[in-house]
């Protein structure tokens, strides 16, 4: 009795992941500003093949190009206190991660040149 117990209980607790909520993760601007960069990370077809996008939603549905299996993603953004907040599902076999880090990444370096572009606008037209 207490075998099947101990195994009962083994996987309720393997099952909780499974019926957790995706991460979340917290970017310090507008989601806006956050659309936009996932945006153009999408727009990269070499990259991602986009299934579905809904700009006023701020939710996509894509594809990482050159996968053997087709496993569709998703992103979206809701604003948050401190910014905006995304929740991204990426679906991998395996432990290992390399299509969420291949998207943050991607993601991060847009961000970061548009806010870029962004500052250096004004200081032109101030200069002018």
């Amino acid at each position: 009795m207490s075998k099947l117990a101990l195994v009962a209980l083994f996987l309720l607790l393997s099952s909780l992941s499974a019926l957790a909520k995706p991460p979340q993760h917290i970017y310090p601007v507008p989601c806006d500003q956050l659309w936009a960069a996932v945006s153009e990370t999408l727009h990269n077809p070499s990259d991602f093949s986009i299934l579905s996008m809904n700009d006023e939603a701020w939710k996509a549905s894509f594809v990482v190009t050159g996968k053997l299996t087709y496993l569709t993603d998703h992103v979206s953004l809701t604003t948050a206190d401190k910014g905006c907040a995304m929740t991204a599902i990426i679906v991998e076999i395996g432990s290992d991660d390399p299509d969420w880090r291949m998207f943050r990444n991607r993601l991060v370096k847009n961000l970061a040149r548009m806010q870029a572009a962004k500052k250096v606008e004004p200081e032109k037209t101030a200069a002018e």
